[in-house]
């Protein structure tokens, strides 16, 4: 059984989408009085084969004048560096260049990883690494970035070896 107030609410509500309809409908049944006039099609002109054959006739005139040159265009590089120029200057052909070595040999950097805290479960330890923009979850035995191998880990501390043998020992902050 409906209330008086949910009776209500039915009433305005179907009498404001009613009200809505009548509002947006663009003639609103109204008849319209004036006269309206057949409109007929604009006349289109097809044009003729001559017309065609004379059309194509100039564009390839066009494109025999226009000389292309070389794309130095890369579509499968972005922001390629413009091509170079020919010098104007001829080089000698006895000059070689000499390449540059470098004095000191180039060691990758490794990611910087910070211990972020150390989880127990049944008496396995696991550890919550942070590096790079990335959270690593691992326990002793498991890889960290490709890199590190986690060797034990501490209520405190974990310590990792990479592949050089070299090891790095991580604390938690205090």
């Amino acid at each position: 059984m409906m209330t008086k107030t949910a009776l209500k609410a039915l009433w305005f509500g179907g009498g404001g989408v009613l009200a809505t309809w009548l509002a947006v409908t663009p003639n609103h049944g109204v008849p319209s009085s004036a006269t309206t006039v057949p409109q007929q099609p604009a006349v289109t002109r097809e044009p003729s084969a001559a017309e065609w054959n004379a059309q194509a006739e100039r564009l390839r005139a066009r494109t025999d004048a226009v000389t292309l040159r070389k794309s130095a265009r890369n579509p499968f590089r972005f922001s390629s560096p413009p091509s170079a120029a020919p010098s104007s200057t001829p080089r000698e052909h006895g000059m070689q260049l000499a390449a540059i070595e470098p004095t000191t040999p180039t060691v990758p950097v490794a990611p910087e990883l910070k211990l972020s805290g150390v989880a127990q479960k049944a008496g396995t330890r696991t550890a919550i690494l942070s590096g790079d923009g990335q959270i690593y979850l691992v326990g002793e035995g498991d890889s960290v970035a490709g890199r590190f191998t986690v060797v034990t880990i501490d209520p405190e501390a974990v310590l990792l070896r990479d592949a050089a043998g070299a090891e790095q020992r991580l604390v938690l902050p205090q």
